[in-house]
């Protein structure tokens, strides 16, 4: 039996004040955590969970890790955001081309839903059209544009989109097709139909839990690259966990772009574009720096002018001082915890409703069973 303090209690009163709903709107609002170490995070009245959230999937290194701290305290100390070149950042860089295949150049923002956004402004600039396909329940962030057939009422309504929230205008589904995930034939059909107008697919390569079936993403490949569509792998959850190189180097099918999330921070605020470069959508124009110049267009400039992550040394530190030796780990630590978390919630199902809330479990008696 979970206790609760008063001083919890008096700080999910004011959280139920002054925020909606009364919480960050991923876990249960009557939960305060205060300290997280390794997989393991405690609330406020001193209770114990296994973490499984794990900041919804970037911090594989768990919480507190030592280096990422030791990263972070070395560099908090020598300035704050600099909106300038920074050694870690280009380091950083340097890096993540090293490990993607699709990856000659990087664009740092500050979130994964910012990344997704640039990727497909990207995609619309460098082929000089408009419309986005994507699939549906496929999650893209938060952007307006990405918002569409997530979760609608009633799924199956191709290719039109369906808006996932309140407050998107109508006109944005116009530039928006929706097909079904793991349907080739789908797919082909729509770029057949509209191929002069879709700047880009985007697709996370594992769609949430389900896996592409033999073919898709190659199909994918093929067609986009026959059609002249920008194709991007929204790697914000497959990176560097599903293999290093991310779900592109486990199934061996390389996009024209991807993004990037908070794994390449080291949990913290800290994404990427990554992609072709001199001849891709990544390439530098003439005026700003990142500009991509298109006939008749205006160019596109450069993403996250205020982002804090890219600017500070430690958002790229965070990540460089704990990717050293964690390489070849990725595909066998990723296989032995989910098998091993698969055994354990077979066994060890909850039998009240309530102790499984968004990912977090308690642990009262801080020991798991078996």
């Amino acid at each position: 039996m979970l206790t609760r303090s008063d001083h919890e209690l008096t700080l999910v009163e004011k959280a139920r004040r002054f925020m909606p709903a009364g919480g960050l709107g991923n876990t249960s609002a009557d939960i305060i955590l205060r300290s997280g170490q390794g997989s393991r995070v405690w609330d406020e009245s001193g209770n114990e969970y296994i973490d499984y959230l794990i900041g919804s999937g970037p911090m594989f290194a768990g919480h507190a890790h030592p280096r990422v701290t030791a990263a972070v305290r070395e560099q908090i100390e020598l300035g704050s955001t600099f909106f300038a070149n920074n050694r870690y950042a280009i380091e950083l860089a340097e890096a993540i081309v090293d490990a993607v295949p699709c990856a000659e150049q990087v664009r740092f923002v500050s979130s994964g839903t910012e990344a997704d956004a640039y990727a497909m402004r990207l995609a619309r600039a460098f082929r000089g059209r408009d419309k986005i396909l994507k699939f549906e329940g496929g999650y893209h962030g938060m952007s307006d544009t990405s918002l569409q057939s997530l979760a609608p009422k009633r799924p199956g309504n191709f290719p039109r989109p369906v808006p996932d929230s309140a407050g998107i205008p109508d006109g944005v589904g116009d530039e928006v097709l929706i097909a079904p995930y793991n349907d080739l034939d789908a797919v082909a059909d729509l770029i057949r139909e509209h191929g002069d107008e879709i700047a880009g697919v985007i697709v996370e390569p594992v769609q949430r839990i389900i896996p592409p079936v033999a073919g898709f993403l190659e199909g994918l490949r093929e067609l986009t690259e026959k059609h002249d569509v920008v194709l991007i792998f929204d790697e914000v959850v497959t990176g560097f966990r599903m293999a290093y190189g991310g779900a592109q180097e486990h199934y061996g099918v390389t996009p024209d772009l991807c993004t990037l999330g908070k794994a390449c921070g080291g949990g913290y605020p800290l994404a990427a574009v990554a992609g072709r470069g001199a001849d891709g959508p990544l390439r530098r124009g003439p005026g700003r720096a990142g500009a991509v110049p298109v006939p008749g267009r205006h160019p596109l400039g450069e993403p996250g002018r205020g982002g804090g992550g890219p600017r500070h040394p430690g958002g790229a530190a965070r990540a460089r001082h704990v990717r050293a030796g964690e390489r070849d780990r990725c595909p066998a630590d990723g296989g032995a915890v989910r098998t091993a978390s698969r055994a354990r919630v077979h066994r060890h199902r909850p039998r009240r409703p309530g102790l499984l809330r968004g990912g977090v479990r308690a642990r009262p008696d801080h020991r798991l069973p078996g």
